[in-house]
């Protein structure tokens, strides 16, 4: 039967009421279609010949009325709004051109803080322009010369954030993670917090490990864990940060409200807190590793390291004497990942190299 008299018989059943039917010919059409089958007459079925929807099947598009102002609302119930106002912080706040700075002056208002701000209007051909690192460090010099309590800097899809102390100090991803650890630990006794597989070990050793889940490295899954597991903070060692009381996602408007806030509880500088963090000595290695050898690999490690009882959340995780390797295939490239935690940075490149030596044994 050729194309032409498939849609046909397709007509006549929609007539004759065989519903039914005619999706099985239709489906069967399509399939012909994206396959590049052509009929004997030249005719193609395509999606010209499908029958529109009806007006009455189209959903409406609504938009909620006074979003930003729940918005502000629904965040101010998360905090000591009080105890923020009390510290009257300054701050030097870099929105980047990006929507963020459509929510920003309402949400400062009720903080009686001191803002300089920066890029504070949305421009999209801005927005795009990388020079995220030249904004970072203008933002340093701001912090020394104003004497503000920290620098602030929100990408430009409002998710992610850079932050630099009082002293104008740029503070690294990881480096912020166990700050906010840390002052959780004293401001909110019992916090529970998840964080990746490849995070420090000085979670657990700031928080203890009975209050920290570990995840998968997939920002979904940690979005779902930070909400299943009712966790009071969620992030990784990319910058991160994910408050489940107010919303399982990333949000930096939300983490600069936070930290704040945790900055009035503690009452201290972000240096200062920052000062007293233990040392961090993670190595990242990459090998790579043709995507029908990654099964291989993985297979190689987990018996040749089953008497020490690896760790399997995701991919291939050994401790060893309170450091640790972890071995993961990059979900998007044809390498391994090898991160390594030692008790300085010689010891985590030699270990991460070591287990890159044993992928590639492995391959050969």
């Amino acid at each position: 039967m050729t194309d032409r008299a498939l849609v046909h018989e397709a007509v006549a059943l929609l007539w004759g009421g065989d519903e039914a039917r005619v999706g099985e010919i239709v489906a069967a059409a399509y399939r012909d279609h994206t396959a590049g089958r052509v009929g004997p007459d030249g005719f193609r079925a395509t999606r010209a010949e499908f029958r529109r929807a009806f007006a009455g099947d189209i959903g409406d598009i609504v938009f909620p009325p006074r979003s930003l102002e729940f918005y502000t609302a629904a965040l101010e119930d998360t905090v000591d709004l009080d105890r923020v106002r009390s510290r009257e912080f300054k701050i030097v706040l870099d929105n980047s051109f990006g929507a963020v700075s459509m929510v920003m002056p309402t949400l400062l208002a009720k903080l009686s803080a001191e803002v300089l701000s920066v890029n504070p209007y949305a421009s999209t051909a801005a927005a795009t322009t990388d020079i995220g690192e030249a904004n970072v460090l203008r933002v340093a010099e701001l912090v020394r010369a104003s004497g503000s309590d920290l620098g602030f800097v929100i990408d430009p899809d409002g998710e992610l954030s850079t932050v630099v102390d009082d002293s104008g100090r740029i503070l690294d991803p990881e480096e912020l993670l166990l700050a906010i650890v840390s002052m959780l630990a004293e401001a909110v006794p019992g916090a529970k917090v998840a964080v990746p597989v490849n995070v420090t070990a000085a979670v657990e050793s700031i928080l203890g490990a009975e209050h920290v889940i570990r995840t998968k490295l997939a920002s979904a899954t940690l979005m779902e864990v930070a909400e299943i597991e009712r966790v009071t903070f969620a992030g990784t060692s990319d910058g991160g940060c994910i408050w489940p009381e107010f919303l399982p996602a990333y949000d930096a408007s939300v983490t600069l409200v936070k930290l704040l806030d945790l900055l009035a509880a503690c009452d201290r500088s972000l240096s200062a807190v920052c000062a007293s963090l233990p040392d961090v000595h993670i190595a990242h290695e990459t090998i790579v590793t043709p995507w029908e050898r990654k099964g291989t690999v993985m297979r190689e490690l987990v018996e040749r390291e089953s008497r020490r009882h690896p760790e399997l959340i995701d991919g291939v995780k050994v401790h060893d004497n309170g450091r640790w390797v972890l071995v993961l295939p990059d979900p998007e490239d044809a390498l391994t990942n090898v991160w390594a935690e030692a008790e300085n940075d010689v010891e985590a490149r030699r270990l991460a190299q070591e287990y890159v030596q044993r992928i590639r044994h492995v391959l050969r």
